[in-house]
């Protein structure tokens, strides 16, 4: 599987929170697409904690503080949306973007109910994924290190 990155330039938003990069937490079970999703992040100078099972994204997320969730939402070893409420619940509110190629509209709704940033479905599209991130990052990490804060109203 083999995915090209977006024509033409692209602006990003800050990809370091509290002088350190962000850090995501990817979770999906299809070892090519957890292995792109991880590389993608890396290019954009995020912090990638890859794995395929959500028990060891919960350990993850217990011993690590992220900032970010890639969350798979069907897993052989359990259920995305669970994941994302479990770390919700025991951690806090961790910005998430699920994904699944197989998800109900009832799975979906559930999901943007219980706070998920955006559900993408696969196959994924650079593009999208690449928009959504961009749009997350905006809204939950507005001002990166050594930038002044936005005035009311900007």
């Amino acid at each position: 599987m083999e995915i090209a990155p977006p024509a033409g330039p692209r602006i990003s938003p800050p990809t370091q929170h509290m002088s350190r990069p962000l850090r995501v937490l990817i979770v999906e079970d299809h070892d090519p697409l957890r292995q792109i999703l991880t590389e993608l992040m890396r290019e954009r100078g995020l912090t990638a904690y890859p794995t395929e099972h959500s028990h060891e994204a919960l350990e993850m997320a217990r011993r690590v503080e992220l900032d970010i969730g890639l969350l798979d939402l069907h897993l052989p070893t359990g259920n995305g949306l669970d994941l994302f409420r479990t770390i919700a619940r025991e951690i806090g509110p961790l910005p998430s973007i699920m994904m699944s190629g197989e998800a109900t509209s009832s799975e979906t709704d559930a999901a943007l109910d219980a706070g998920v940033f955006s559900f993408l479905r696969k196959p994924i599209a650079i593009q999208h994924l690449q928009r959504s991130l961009d749009l997350l990052i905006e809204r939950h990490f507005p001002n990166p290190p050594g930038s002044a804060p936005s005035a009311p109203g900007s």
